[in-house]
């Protein structure tokens, strides 16, 4: 499943573009709620996020950044690029979790655990945004290419680039619990963690 990322001016051109779906229900999960987003590229700026779920007075418990808001409703954006040194390297990808507070949860590293969490002004340079309508919730992101280098030294980014992400939909409240994926992930084991399922991106030129 390839994921075409279009170059855009600016943010408010994103929802003119194809949304992706996070369609692949997990472990069990019988019900959740549709989610989709929309993903696009500014040069030399970074990438924007918009996630939206149809979902009515989402769980929103948590308010700070970096809380476990996967306790909540949240949605989620796991990105991987390649280093200078290529696709030998470690697999070191950045994880964004969001919920209907527009509580932030970010970091990076190579494993679910011991991962190395955003702070202060690179924390707030994601400008994370959330907003509640009566039937429905989204969360807005901006990407910015000075954290993606910071985590992965100097990049290239322009058409023909390529990076692989997923996209999910989450609560680990039991009372509503559920898991869903942008691109399978096929383990019998819950977790999100696994980049190995990530889906293959490609930053493309749709004004020509």
């Amino acid at each position: 499943m390839e994921l075409e990322v279009a170059i855009i001016k600016t943010k408010e051109e994103l929802t003119a573009l194809r949304p992706f779906y996070v369609e692949n229900a997990l472990w069990g999960t019988e019900k959740f709620p549709k989610t989709y987003g929309y993903l696009g590229f500014v040069p030399e700026d970074g990438f924007y996020l918009k996630m939206i779920c149809e979902e009515s007075n989402p769980l929103r418990t948590y308010t700070n950044a970096n809380d476990p808001v996967y306790k909540d409703s949240a949605m989620e954006a796991f990105l991987m690029f390649e280093p200078p040194s290529g696709r030998g390297a470690k697999e070191n990808y950045l994880s964004l979790e969001a919920n209907a507070n527009g509580a932030l949860l970010a970091a990076y590293g190579e494993m679910r655990t011991y991962r190395t969490y955003l702070t202060g002004d690179e924390h707030r340079a994601f400008e994370c945004k959330a907003q509640i309508e009566e039937n429905q919730w989204s969360i807005d992101l901006r990407i910015p290419i000075w954290i993606l280098e910071k985590i992965y030294g100097p990049l290239d980014l322009g058409e023909g680039s390529y990076f692989t992400c997923n996209f999910y939909k989450i609560s680990e409240t039991a009372e509503i619990e559920h898991y869903a994926s942008y691109s399978p992930i096929l383990t019998s084991i819950p977790s999100f963690h696994l980049p190995e399922f990530f889906a293959e991106a490609e930053i493309v030129n749709i004004a020509r």
